[in-house]
């Protein structure tokens, strides 16, 4: 894909679909996480040890 699609500007014009956008961001977040198995703080720091671990051998 190319870098410039990221740069297109946003431009809505049908006014039904910017009520729209602005009830969603209007909207509080929802207080329950989307993910139905969150990641525990174990299975985080886990993650995070095998990555550095990959990291540390990739500098060599």
């Amino acid at each position: 894909m190319a870098t410039s699609t990221f740069y297109r500007p946003l431009e809505i014009t049908d006014p039904e679909a910017v009520l729209k956008l602005l009830a969603i961001a209007e909207t509080e977040p929802p207080s329950e996480p989307f993910c139905e198995h969150p990641y525990t703080d174990e299975d985080f720091k886990r993650g995070e040890e095998l990555l550095l671990d990959c990291l540390a051998r990739s500098r060599h």
